[in-house]
């Protein structure tokens, strides 16, 4: 029996380990708490919430309060964590941690693919034997005080190798110490998290021919806000033109923006002149261009660029910035490209 407990510590430290990395880095994200941006805890919401059985509970409890649902779930995370950890009160830490997958698997899982490849999933049922039995056997708080028990009781002999905790130190003080070091650990987290860059909007405003409009329509299509925000996925989109003439520029190409507002290793989200969805353009270090749709091929929602990665904020999916190419998480497919011209010191959306 001593074996079968201490077969589970693995699986103890690791769950314990990743819940306190997952409220570390939610906190030290700098787009996190700022609407606008990919990564901010009110569009994660709104996605988790979209056509998923668990949705309601998010419209209830999370959506209308984003920032402060975010930070406390960063916190919950952090505090299950340490607990988990330390094997304090493990039982309800673990189910703690249950509840918590089970929900994301509701939401945040719910439309990945086959549904064994929902991370959340894996993680509910892992934590199946630590709400059935602690951390019993194992190196743990909880064993210890539960030896200091029973020698003041002179009950049965506790755990080999266990020393009881001293008389003085109760449960409850180990828990303040670990609410106090959890909430230690998320103001450091906080602290160390780099500036936020604003979200780019770039506006599809008027033809290259002189007249507004969308490839020869007029132009009903508003500048989509999206950032910069880590994912994958990649396209294709021609370079900067040389001439500073209008003669090099399409005839239906629709002007987004000066080039000076995408500087080098940003990327801006805009409008597409023809059907008025989302589409993101990037421009690397080396002032190559390269344009997508915006629209994530998993569940729809508006992917950003950040830290050299497209990015999308309901689901983790990632694309390669270059090519379109999903690099990781659930999206089926890569990133349609599309076509961003610079020629005058201005961008210019080329419908496909």
């Amino acid at each position: 029996m001593q074996r079968l407990a201490l077969a589970l510590m693995p699986l103890r430290v690791f769950l314990g380990g990743t819940f306190v990395y997952a409220g570390v880095q939610k906190l030290s994200d700098p787009g996190f708490l700022h609407p606008g941006a990919p990564t901010y805890i009110g569009t994660q919401l709104e996605g988790f919430a979209n056509g998923t059985p668990g949705g309601f509970i998010l419209r209830a409890f999370a959506i209308p309060i984003p920032e402060v649902a975010g930070v406390g779930v960063a916190l919950t995370e952090i505090l299950i964590g340490l607990l988990v950890l330390v094997g304090l009160y493990t039982r309800f830490a673990a189910a703690g941690g249950m509840g918590l997958n089970f929900l994301l698997f509701l939401t945040a899982s719910w439309h990945t693919s086959p549904y064994f490849l929902g991370p959340d999933l894996v993680f509910t049922f892992a934590w199946t034997p630590f709400v059935i039995a602690g951390a019993e056997g194992q190196p743990a708080l909880d064993t210890a005080f539960e030896a200091r028990r029973r020698r003041f009781r002179s009950g049965p002999e506790p755990p080999p190798n266990v020393e009881p905790i001293p008389g003085a130190y109760s449960r409850r003080a180990a828990l303040l110490e670990l609410g106090g070091l959890a909430i230690a650990i998320a103001g450091f987290s906080a602290l160390a998290k780099g500036s936020f860059t604003p979200a780019r909007a770039l506006g599809a405003r008027k033809t290259a021919g002189g007249g507004t409009g969308n490839g020869g329509h007029a132009s009903g299509s508003k500048p989509e806000t999206g950032g910069s925000a880590a994912g994958q996925g990649g396209g294709e989109a021609a370079g900067p033109a040389k001439s500073s003439g209008g003669s090099s520029v399409p005839a239906n190409a629709v002007e987004l923006a000066s080039g000076s507002k995408l500087p080098a290793g940003t990327g801006g989200n805009y409008a597409d002149p023809v059907s008025g969805e989302p589409d993101i353009v990037i421009r690397a270090s080396d002032g190559k261009l390269t344009a997508f749709s915006a629209v994530c091929t998993h569940a729809g929602c508006t992917v950003g660029y950040e830290n050299g990665v497209i990015l999308c904020p309901c689901h983790g999916g990632e694309y390669d910035p270059n090519t379109g190419a999903v690099i990781a998480g659930p999206p089926p497919s890569g990133l349609e490209p599309k076509k961003v011209i610079e020629a005058g010191g201005k961008l210019y959306a080329v419908p496909s």
